[in-house]
């Protein structure tokens, strides 16, 4: 069995299945990219596998299940913990923008996630400090709680020209056999200037079974470079990429795509 993904988002989303030979319904009570925990009456047999329509305000989303566990509370079965086979895009981009939600600091089930900072490169770490920074291999001492470190648009929907200039953008090719992933900083190019430059870009990456780490980071320290790039992954990578951009003047800008 694989291991379930340690951070689950609390939820209450209608869910129904069919299963011997009817419909059945229940409410799913976490969730997270690879599983999630179904409070029903009707409790499958472990390994059985079926499609499962997760109801939300104005969709329905399918996703192929498999049964992993039955949980008993007194001597009734009431709930079901299931595994999601080949989760689809569109499951991995719902999750991912209930944990973008928590990010923003809007809070699910009274959870909100923990953003924790380094004091010697100043690389941001979800929810929990690492033994020790992916950037610069300080000790979890050098971290410390940072509930303001990303920056946060006004309106979302109409976007600043001062936050179109920090926020980065992420465009998504398939090319000749791999996924590239071009970056720039800004819809509108971000100056470089001594005192107000893009500094860095920290990129992380997320997938079923796969927390949200760092991958890379790319430095600026020279006013002729532009913030901008390209990462290239194989063609059959499935996942969520995040972006975080640091102006050495305005902070740090966040960005999420899935691939």
């Amino acid at each position: 069995m694989k291991k379930r993904a340690i951070d689950r988002i609390p939820a209450n989303l209608k869910a129904e299945f069919f299963w011997s030979d009817r419909v059945n319904t229940g409410h799913i009570l976490d969730l997270s990219e690879n599983g999630f925990l179904i409070k029903t009456d009707s409790c499958p047999l472990i390994k059985a596998k079926f499609d499962l329509n997760i109801v939300l305000q104005d969709d329905v989303l399918k996703v192929p299940v498999k049964v992993r566990r039955i949980v008993k509370n007194d001597n009734n079965y009431d709930a079901i913990g299931v595994e999601i086979v080949n989760p689809p895009k569109e499951y991995l981009e719902y999750v991912d923008s209930l944990r973008w939600e928590r990010i923003k600091g809007v809070k699910t089930s009274g959870q909100t996630i923990k953003l924790y900072v380094c004091k010697i490169c100043h690389h941001i770490a979800f929810d929990r400090a690492p033994l020790n920074c992916p950037i610069c291999s300080s000790t979890i001492e050098s971290f410390e709680k940072a509930p303001e470190a990303i920056k946060k648009p006004d309106d979302f929907s109409e976007l600043s020209e001062f936050e179109k200039k920090h926020i980065p953008v992420i465009n998504i090719l398939k090319e000749n056999g791999y996924v590239n992933a071009h970056i720039t900083v800004g819809e509108i190019n971000h100056e470089m200037n001594i005192d107000d430059h893009i500094s860095h870009i920290d990129f992380y990456y997320n997938a079923p079974f796969i927390n949200k780490k760092c991958i890379s980071r790319l430095s600026f320290n020279c006013e002729k470079m532009h913030p901008s790039t390209t990462l290239r992954f194989d063609n059959a990578t499935q996942g969520v990429l995040t972006v975080i951009s640091n102006c050495s003047a305005h902070g740090n800008w966040l960005s999420k795509i899935t691939i």
